[in-house]
């Protein structure tokens, strides 16, 4: 029985870092959201990373990062105006491919992400 266990415990640990290690690495995330474009490129570390505005160059260090199974999610804070505003991504990696949806300030919109 301990060892049914044992071999158990290391499954679902090569399960969870296989997965961890699909998301991680670099993409190049193209988007919508209420009518408007935009284009990121991505690294996720881990339990940690950074998304660049492609076309500001702006850096947003990500606040949170999480990876079960083929979904991935993470969020990072930018500004808008003078708002302060969370963009949460959600979405399945399949190979060098995400697709999902993401959601800012009430609104939501779509992704797709090309592993660079």
């Amino acid at each position: 029985m301990r060892l049914w266990s044992t071999l158990g415990a290391i499954a679902l640990c090569v399960l969870a870092s296989s997965a961890q290690a699909e998301a991680n690495g670099a993409w190049r995330v193209n988007g919508a959201i209420a009518g408007r474009t935009f284009v990121l490129d991505c690294q996720f570390n881990g339990a940690s990373g950074a998304c660049v505005d492609v076309e500001g160059r702006k850096s947003h260090p990500l606040t949170s990062l999480s990876s079960t199974g083929d979904q991935v999610a993470w969020s990072f804070k930018t500004k808008v105006a003078i708002m302060s505003v969370t963009l949460s991504f959600a979405g399945r990696v399949a190979g060098n491919r995400i697709t999902g949806t993401m959601r800012a300030a009430g609104r939501s919109g779509t992704f797709n992400a090309v592993r660079r």
